[in-house]
């Protein structure tokens, strides 16, 4: 596996996403589902690139910005049809196996839109479906605001909170495990370093010791423990 890859297991990425399990195996992998005249199969939204690890199914970071945008695209409305055909269209217009994790892929509440640079270097915003007539000017997503590009245009971090929120999800830290960005530090290890100390120092100091600890600001213990609450919502 290449460094930098990032690893999630579908449950992993069901609590990032906010969704669950079985509906994260069902984009990644598809499903069937049983009728009259027998089963019919439901193909995969994307493409996914790793073998099973121990025994399971595991999903890279791209995967994970990809299923983000699935997620966004169910929400407002897009048919799985749509959303398949729409990758198709993009995969060929970009020429890659993952066009959702894309910064020119947006969606609107009844078609997914791919940017397309102009030869006068504008954009214009071009349907996936179809042949790609043209839309509408661009236009961007408030979802958009909490991913990181990098020079090739794949996405490259990932931002759950919106970048204010402090966590973040890098391939290149902790093999993709949410990180506190300020401390260099994995949301699960200062959440249970948290846990272990509260018995004898009480919840308040129990954050300063993580913090003391650690040498960081009890503030980054802080946005671990809201970055895990949020998780645990989700759940």
């Amino acid at each position: 596996m290449q460094i930098g890859t990032g690893i999630y297991t579908p449950s992993d990425a069901a609590a990032l996403l906010h969704e669950r399990p079985e509906t994260v195996r069902r984009w990644a992998y598809g499903y069937q589902r049983k009728r009259a005249a027998g089963h019919v199969a439901h193909p995969p939204l994307i493409h996914t690139e790793l073998p099973t690890v121990e025994g399971q199914d595991a999903l890279t970071f791209v995967e994970l910005v990809e299923l983000l945008y699935i997620r966004a695209f169910e929400r407002a409305g897009v048919s799985w049809k749509l959303i398949k055909d729409a990758a198709a269209v993009a995969a060929r217009m970009f020429s890659t196996r993952h066009p959702f994790a894309l910064r020119q892929v947006y969606v609107d509440p009844h078609r997914v839109y791919g940017a397309v640079r102009e030869d006068d270097g504008s954009e214009s915003l071009v349907e996936l479906v179809g042949h790609g007539q043209h839309a509408m000017p661009s236009l961007v997503k408030p979802y958009l605001e909490q991913i990181d590009f990098g020079p090739n245009d794949v996405a490259r971090r990932w931002w759950p909170l919106g970048r204010d929120g402090g966590v973040v999800v890098d391939p290149l830290m902790a093999f993709g495990a949410p990180v506190v960005a300020q401390a260099g530090m994995r949301v699960q290890a200062l959440a249970s370093a948290y846990d272990a100390e509260v018995p004898a120092f009480g919840a308040d100091g129990a954050v300063n010791r993580v913090a003391w600890t650690y040498d960081i600001e009890p503030a980054h213990v802080d946005t671990a423990l809201r970055f895990r609450e949020w998780l645990r919502a989700a759940a």
